[in-house]
């Protein structure tokens, strides 16, 4: 969530009659990175959550919208989005400057800091991500994450054309530390590439979320009110779902046990892992924190000061370095499974 595309009062005005809402002020969100988000104040009092979508055209948001109501029908706790005047059943989406865009309620509640995190709320946050795998399994239209080998080897590659790393994947290192953790990531990519080609087999097809970060949650009295931003979501592993989950809520300066167990506690109490998962845990950790490596390296390292908030890639190589260390047998052990 960000603001990239400005929205001025007059034209939210006329997205909100869309919706039969009067808004009467907006006030840019300044967070996240992907989509252009507001604050909207409504006459009479109220408020509403205005997006405008970046990066993904009307297809790819109307089929977000379709899936937030399908989770929602199912129990999961998202966010609704509001039907537009003459919508009957599914919502639909209005547009500005030829971005497609949404409006959603105005949910209160509050992210938490990360000393806030125990073990009960890894609990609900365990049985919510499994929620959304169960009721993920039967819906229509969702695709592959972009996100994935061959893409973060594109954004490495770009990052060689830029100068970090080495030219080519020939000759010295250039610009610094970037420049050693462009090639460092490289190869672990190619690693992670090389075993995933040597497992075979089918694809991983569930549905999962992709981004659960303490930042697209929100609480309220200690109760998970919604988990929000469902820009990543696509087809892929339960277990990179389940580990960029534990690597963002459980990790601190270090990977803490008892945060981690709890979220395993509360996802199989939804939903039981399978052989494959376990089989798939390890490789999909590191790959976990190879794509938030990467991709906070030319999402927010490299990009003007000032646009957004900053998100530090170091934090990422961290947890591979943990990932690492524990192993194959050792990160199981670790999370008692």
């Amino acid at each position: 969530m960000a603001v990239l595309t400005l929205v001025d009062l007059p034209s939210a005005q006329r997205i909100g009659r869309e919706y039969g809402l009067n808004i009467v002020a907006v006030k840019g969100i300044l967070a996240g990175s992907v989509n252009t988000n507001y604050e909207c104040t409504l006459d009479g009092g109220g408020r509403v959550f205005l997006r405008v979508y970046e990066e993904q055209g009307e297809e790819g948001a109307t089929r977000e919208i379709k899936l937030l109501t399908h989770l929602g029908s199912r129990g999961v706790p998202t966010v609704q989005p509001l039907l537009r005047s003459g919508d009957v059943e599914v919502a639909t989406l209005s547009t500005h400057e030829g971005k497609a865009a949404a409006i959603f309620p105005w949910v209160e509640g509050e992210v938490l800091c990360q000393q806030r995190v125990t073990e009960a709320v890894m609990v609900q946050v365990g049985r919510a991500l499994a929620q959304i795998h169960v009721a993920g399994a039967d819906f229509v239209g969702a695709t592959h994450s972009r996100f994935n080998a061959d893409h973060l080897r594109g954004r490495l590659e770009k990052l060689r054309l830029q100068g970090y790393g080495k030219s080519g994947g020939m000759g010295p290192t250039r610009r610094g530390e970037i420049g050693a953790d462009v090639e460092r990531l490289w190869e672990k990519l190619a690693a992670y590439v090389e075993r995933e080609n040597a497992r075979g087999g089918e694809a991983p097809n569930a549905l999962v979320h992709g981004d659960v970060f303490r930042d697209n949650v929100l609480w309220n009295n200690g109760q998970m009110a919604a988990v929000l931003d469902f820009e990543s979501a696509s087809l892929g592993s339960v277990t990179f779902d389940l580990s960029v989950t534990m690597l963002a809520w459980c990790y601190n300066n270090e990977l803490e046990r008892p945060l981690a167990r709890a979220l395993l506690r509360g996802y199989v109490s939804a939903r039981p892992l399978t052989d494959v998962d376990r089989e798939r845990l390890f490789d999909d950790a590191i790959f976990a924190a190879l794509r938030f490596s990467v991709t906070r390296i030319t999402d927010y390292e490299l990009r003007p000061k000032g646009t957004g908030i900053y998100k530090n890639y170091r934090r990422f190589l961290g947890r591979l370095r943990t990932i690492e260390t524990l192993g194959e047998k050792g990160l199981p052990a670790f999370l008692g499974i």
